[in-house]
């Protein structure tokens, strides 16, 4: 067997920064930890982009970061993109049990730009981070994420995002979170503490799978309780208060602890599966059936 010299090794892991072909910068373990990964990031968790280096970043390896309270990749500046590239970002919280808990819990996040406009994350995993999964601002794009046993929310976004084809599974808040006029088709949530899905006004909530969530399958258009604001430390139920003007189409809410759908005023919904949930099926105020919805098994829904 080969062996490499500690010399050879070690200039290896301190090499500079690594530029992939097309100009996306790389990211990995070892530059995180020893180096900083390219200009403007220091050595140690998290991995800084303030932007200057560059708008696009790329996964080369796993991200683990040593507890519940560290967090992974920190975005300071707007129109990022970040490609997981299948890999993950990696903590050490489970999440498990009837209620749903996790432990440890801290103020880790997998990917944090909660105050940032225009930021991308696509195509890997975000796993056991001591609070949210991935916690964006507003206009932000997310696909291809599999969010699991984060201390909170799976993934949270803020106004005007879109969030297509994620999992959400067993997070200690909401699966998928997303504030006013946000886009939110092709994903399943399952198993998460509180709702499976929430979007809030005018949102379109389109061809997503809610099962087994703690409260309700799918809540559109209904108000989020100050305590899911960024910069809480936990999330809450809903409030009674609704917010309004949301559509939602197409979806399967099966199984969940609370309603199907939750819906706010000047709300619609239409050609949803909706099943065997235990609270029972839609509820909500001055809401619109607009038609071929299935509520257990009948097509006499509210």
């Amino acid at each position: 067997m080969r062996s490499i010299p500690a010399l050879a090794l070690l200039s290896t892991l301190l090499a500079p920064p690594a530029f992939a072909g097309d100009g996306v910068l790389e990211i990995n373990q070892a530059c995180a930890v020893l180096t900083g990964c390219f200009p403007g990031d220091a050595a140690g968790f998290p991995v800084t982009i303030n932007g200057n280096a560059g708008r696009s970043y790329r996964l080369t390896g796993d991200l683990i970061v040593p507890n519940a309270s560290t967090t992974g990749i920190e975005i300071s500046s707007d129109d990022v993109g970040i490609d997981l590239n299948n890999f993950s970002i990696r903590g050490p919280a489970v999440c498990s049990g009837t209620p749903l808990t996790c432990t440890p819990i801290g103020v880790g996040v997998g990917i944090s730009a909660g105050l940032q406009t225009g930021i991308s994350v696509r195509d890997g995993a975000v796993r056991g981070m001591g609070s949210y999964g991935v916690l964006l601002g507003g206009q932000a794009q997310v696909s291809g994420v599999r969010a699991r046993s984060n201390g909170l929310s799976g993934i949270y976004v803020g106004v005007g995002s879109t969030v297509i084809g994620n999992a959400a599974y067993q997070n200690g808040g909401d699966g998928i979170s997303s504030i006013d006029g946000s886009v939110i088709s092709g994903n399943t949530a399952y198993l998460n503490r509180f709702i499976g899905i929430f979007a809030a006004n005018g949102a379109t909530v389109s061809g997503n799978s809610a099962y087994r969530n703690g409260t309700h399958g799918i809540g559109a258009g209904a108000g989020a309780t100050v305590s899911e604001e960024f910069d809480l430390p936990e999330p809450r139920q809903r409030d009674p208060i609704r917010a309004s003007g949301a559509i939602v189409v197409g979806n399967s809410t099966r199984f969940n602890t609370g309603f199907g759908l939750n819906l706010g005023t000047q709300s619609g919904y239409r050609e949803n599966a909706i099943s065997s949930n235990f609270a029972g099926t839609v509820t909500g105020t001055s809401f619109v059936n607009l038609g071929n919805n299935i509520c257990n098994g009948s097509i006499a829904c509210p």
